[in-house]
Formats: structure tokens, C-alpha cells, sequence
């Protein structure tokens, strides 16, 4: 299984999160209860990682996963296109995968005291 290509938009100083639904080939959920992910958004010229994505089994039994950050964690990004990008590798039964990978914009803040 090939991971997907997912470019994505998030706003600097804000919380940011989304749900992946881990499905096999023919398209059925797949229960992940047990599965560990790696998830992180990193530079695109040094491949430092910028921040660390924490991940939630919201319905396991479903393959639903919700990835989040933190108003502090996006707030360290620099706003910008080109500057990130991210991906996201599963270990379940012994078997890692890279699901998921793409660039990452981040659009500025305009408000100081956020």
C-alpha cells in the first residue's frame, strides 16, 4: 500500500487538528487498537523536526485517529509555503506503514497576543 499524498493549511498560533481513517483496500475501517504512529512536521531544507503531532485513538475499532497540535506547538512554525512537510507512519502488528505525507503552508497571524 502506497501512503496518500495530502497537502495541507494551517493557521500559525492556533490549535490545528484533523481525523484519519485507516482503511484496508477495499475500503473497510481497520481496527487499530494497539497501533503506535509516528507523526511530525519537519523543514523541508535541514529535515529538522519543527513539531511532533500527538496522536488519539478516537474510535479504534474503526481506524479513526485524530492528529492534533497545540496553539504553543504551531505558534514555533514560520508562515510560509515551501517551508514544511509532514508525514505519518503506523506500526500495527509488527508492521509499519507510511500512510499519509504532503507539504504543509502556514498561514500568519496578525494578532500580537495570541
Amino acid at each position: 500500500m502506497l501512503a496518500a499524498n495530502y497537502d495541507t493549511t494551517l493557521d500559525r498560533a492556533a490549535d490545528y487538528s484533523f481525523v484519519l481513517t485507516i482503511q484496508n483496500q477495499a475500503g473497510s475501517a481497520i481496527n487499530i487498537t494497539g497501533a503506535t504512529f509516528e507523526a511530525d512536521i519537519r523543514s523541508t531544507t535541514t529535515k529538522a523536526q519543527a513539531v511532533e503531532f500527538t496522536p488519539t485513538l478516537t474510535t479504534p475499532l474503526s481506524g479513526i485517529v485524530t492528529f492534533s497540535l497545540t496553539k504553543a506547538e504551531t505558534k514555533t512554525l514560520r508562515a510560509g509555503e515551501g517551508l514544511y512537510e509532514f508525514d505519518i507512519f503506523m506500526v500495527l502488528g509488527g508492521v509499519t506503514r507510511r500512510l499519509i505525507y504532503g507539504s504543509v503552508t502556514v498561514r500568519p497571524q496578525f494578532t500580537n497576543d495570541v
